[in-house]
């Protein structure tokens, strides 16, 4: 049985190593993105596009079917390596096979090879180790986490070499083979099993996993569709300058947002049967979000400019516009992440499937329908969709699941933050030097300080009068007192 220490260090170890890898990435596309050109990231983008349509109709629910099990026995898991060995290996043969259409419809012949090694790509993660499942159902993850880091810097490296003496796009096709190959590698060394090709257990195994496959690809449409409709209408600089904006854009989001809302889940089951009290909880949550992610965007939107010469140098300077419009990830990020746990902890799951169809829908609906004169306007397009999509959500879910005046009430205490970044952005904007370091120091500064002062004053007055700002009070007050006997 695992204690309560094994699965506290499992997280923290999950936590690092993702958190590791996410910096590990970000650094090395800084040095890529000088090295490469806009058009030789948006070629692999448009590959990569097909190889991650192929990973998630390959996600079958496998491995949480495990997970889930009281006590995990091998003629389940050689079943599962089974199902897995033939749904990426029928996959992998019909993107190999594909490869040709794909290359005649974007009129490029550089696709066909690069297409052919994602799908060698795809048949070398097929064979791990059946013996990896255990370590993660003991939750023995720190070898593996060690692995992971070890081998992502080492890749990174290597990837970074090719692409100092080439100057060439397979620096980034060969990155990521090499970090399959390693994850293959790593799961015989550390877990050691020999596979054995069995189908005993089929049944109950796909009948956990049946409606997983309707969930990804409804999910895959509402993210990626804009990426493929990029890819189509316009040339491979703008879409591998959209691609990578759009990564950096999530960033935020990834990095500290789901972080710092990841608990909510546990957190609030154990008060979900008290409406009154879950209701004000709800109110602090939607607050922190408010104050979290609203400066974030703001901070992103005055500076793109700035950050993308920072980050990707001067080359991709003239797409800086998309980092501030994909700045507003950050708070669509956010809502689903809170929203859906709502929905969750309400049993209501089938609401998800629902909002992501209705999203995927309204997208594909209104990107299809406009004719839009650069990419700049697609992806404000994008954005608006997602906004109003996830607001939707938001209102209806909290209307049915928490209460009719809790919109107005979570709605108001979010708006709080917008009028007031509003304002300290606009105080910060008045100050301007030369200098570009100066000048991005100075007006992150003053906004986050005046912010700060508004919320402050705000909690001071109205403690007495609304739950969220009498709870960041007595927050306040606890952590002021520890930092006094500390």
């Amino acid at each position: 049985m695992l204690t309560v220490e094994q699965g506290i260090a499992a997280s923290l170890y999950n936590l690092l190593t993702q958190v590791t890898r996410r910096v590990i990435g970000i650094f090395s596309l800084m040095i890529l993105a000088r090295l490469l050109t806009p058009e030789d990231f948006g070629l692999v983008a448009i590959a990569l596009i097909f190889l991650n349509f192929v990973d998630v109709i390959s996600q079958s629910g496998g491995r949480q079917y495990l997970l889930s099990r009281n006590n995990l026995e091998d003629y389940q898991v050689h079943t599962n390596w089974t199902m897995n060995f033939i749904l990426k290996n029928s996959l992998a043969l019909l993107l190999a096979i594909s490869s040709l259409f794909v290359a005649d419809f974007y009129q490029d012949d550089r696709l066909v090879p690069i297409i052919l090694v994602l799908s060698l790509q795809v048949f070398v993660l097929s064979m791990q180790s059946p013996g990896i499942i255990y370590k993660y159902k003991n939750q023995d993850l720190k070898a593996i986490m060690q692995w992971n880091l070890v081998s992502r810097l080492v890749t990174t490296g290597i990837t970074i070499s090719i692409a100092v003496f080439y100057k060439s796009y397979w620096a980034l096709i060969i990155g990521q083979f090499m970090v399959a190959s390693s994850t293959v590698i790593m799961s015989y060394v550390l877990a050691p099993k020999v596979p054995v090709f069995s189908l005993s257990n089929f049944k109950p195994q796909w009948s956990f996993s049946k409606w997983i496959l309707p969930q990804s690809l409804v999910n895959f449409g509402k993210t990626q569709f804009d990426t493929i409709y990029v890819s189509t209408i316009f040339d491979k600089a703008v879409m591998g300058a959209y691609n990578s904006i759009r990564y950096y854009g999530n960033i935020p989001a990834t990095m500290l947002v789901k972080p710092a809302f990841g608990t909510f889940l546990a957190q609030a089951s154990q008060f979900k049967n008290t409406p009154s009290y879950f209701e004000k909880q709800l109110q602090v949550v939607f607050y922190l979000i408010g104050i979290i992610c609203f400066p974030i965007i703001s901070l992103i939107y005055q500076q793109y400019d700035f950050l993308v010469l920072l980050i990707l140098g001067q080359q991709w300077i003239g797409y800086a516009e998309l980092l501030g419009v994909f700045s507003f990830f950050t708070i669509v990020v956010a809502l689903n992440h809170v929203v859906a746990n709502i929905a969750m902890l309400k049993d209501k799951t089938f609401m998800l499937l629902l909002y992501s169809i209705f999203a995927m829908i309204v997208q594909i609906v209104v990107l299809v329908a406009v004719d839009f004169e650069d990419v700049f306007e697609l992806a404000k397009y994008k954005i608006a969709i997602d906004i109003f999509s996830v607001f939707i959500f938001f209102v209806l879910v909290v209307y049915l699941l928490v209460s009719k005046i809790a919109v107005l009430i979570l709605s108001s205490v979010m708006s709080i933050s917008v009028i007031f970044v509003l304002v300290s952005g606009f105080i910060a904007q008045q100050v301007s030097f030369y200098n570009v370091w100066v000048n991005f120091i100075l007006q992150c500064t003053i906004t986050l300080f005046i912010f700060g002062l508004l919320h402050l004053v705000t909690i001071l007055l109205f403690k007495d009068k609304v739950h969220c700002f009498a709870y960041i009070h007595n927050l306040m007050l606890k952590l002021l007192k520890l930092s006094k006997d500390t």
